[in-house]
């Protein structure tokens, strides 16, 4: 019951503006990684809905009233500590234990140009940036393309033939939860600025299973 556009490679011109391009290093990540990255951008310059390519049977139309007071930044659901980025703030302080002031990474509404807007795009623009010649390196091959810590000697054998045998680059730099990861801890830093009222489908549906 909202306006949507669908993002594709066709129609991201038209969002790009001329004083902030898109970095170029984009080219060597994964396709999941650059949504991450241009949901960032979508969020500081314009402002607005993101979803992901999931199924879902609420609307968010009743939600726009709640940016009436200036205060609010953000609105999204309630994030849960399993879901929760793991990964510390400046702080120290670690997301999943601050699970009940976040909110979750696949939806949401926000406010452009504000300080949370601008924390998270130039946090991720920054993470890209200092991660342009290990990407170099180690580009993606795959759409969900991610870099796994071995465990020991052995594990980095096994994740070796994993990656080799699926098409994946065991060279790739960057974590899968890259967009949470600098999500989280600026939605915590600006807690009260956001609220948890967006609808939550009652049934998960992610569509068919591609992992």
């Amino acid at each position: 019951e909202v306006p949507v556009c669908l993002i594709t490679p066709q129609n991201i011109s038209k969002f790009i503006l001329k004083e902030h391009p898109l970095p170029k290093v984009l080219k060597y990540a994964s396709i999941v990684h650059r949504s991450d990255f241009i949901r960032a951008y979508l969020m500081h310059f314009y402002g607005g809905g993101w979803h992901d390519i999931k199924a879902t049977l609420v609307s968010f139309a009743a939600c726009w009233d709640t940016f009436k007071d200036e205060n609010i930044y953000l609105i999204g659901g309630p994030e849960s500590r399993k879901g929760a980025a793991k990964v510390t703030d400046d702080n120290g302080i670690y997301m999943p234990n601050v699970a009940d002031d976040l909110v979750s990474v696949p939806a949401w509404i926000a406010r452009g140009q504000t300080d949370l807007s601008k924390r998270i795009y130039e946090n991720l623009l920054n993470l890209f940036l200092e991660n342009e010649n290990l990407l170099k390196k180690g580009p993606a091959k795959h759409p969900r393309e991610k870099y796994i810590k071995p465990k020991n000697f052995f594990h980095k054998i096994a994740i070796q033939i994993k990656y080799l045998w699926s098409g994946r680059n065991p060279k790739y730099p960057l974590p899968w939860t890259v967009f949470g990861n600098i999500f989280h801890p600026a939605v915590y830093k600006y807690r009260k600025h956001v609220v948890k009222t967006l609808p939550a489908d009652t049934v998960k549906n992610a569509g068919i299973y591609h992992r």
